[in-house]
């Protein structure tokens, strides 16, 4: 075997052991990046103490209720399992919660809150916003994105 065939071997062979985007939810179900595809992905970040991701979260609730996109919340904060529930039931958050994301995910984590990623169905990132989502916001994506 030349240099260069056990060169390219061995790139296939790295290629195929890339880390998978993963993330864990409040109830301790663990699920992957690859879960989502074929289908739009909210992810929207959140914390208890920031007004704007609460005042947000009706209308996530109310995203998370239709076919698409699917949406997914991430706290920001690094909360045990059982504190991130309780704090899913008192906002009445319809949508999984997850304590945080592992993996290479599309997007890095954000900087500011309440931030909001649109993830299109092939897992690539397709629109950021930073700051409180209004129902303009939503509807925009989905003229552009998923439909209705």
């Amino acid at each position: 075997m030349g240099k260069h065939h056990a060169l390219f071997l061995a790139v296939l062979v790295l290629a195929g052991c890339r880390e998978a985007a993963t993330l864990t939810l409040a109830d301790g179900q663990r699920q992957a990046l690859d879960d989502y595809e074929g289908r739009w992905l909210v992810v929207n970040y959140f914390a208890e103490w920031c007004a704007p991701c609460l005042r947000e979260l009706p209308l996530l609730n109310a995203l998370s209720e239709a076919a698409e996109p699917a949406v997914l919340a991430v706290s920001f904060d690094a909360l045990p399992a059982q504190a991130l529930g309780e704090l899913q039931q008192k906002y009445r958050m319809l949508m999984p919660v997850a304590a945080g994301l592992e993996g290479p995910w599309p997007f890095e984590l954000p900087r500011v809150l309440p931030t909001t990623f649109v993830i299109d169905p092939d897992g690539r990132l397709a629109a950021e916003h930073r700051g409180e989502l209004h129902p303009e916001h939503i509807d925009h994506w989905r003229a552009l994105y998923w439909g209705e």
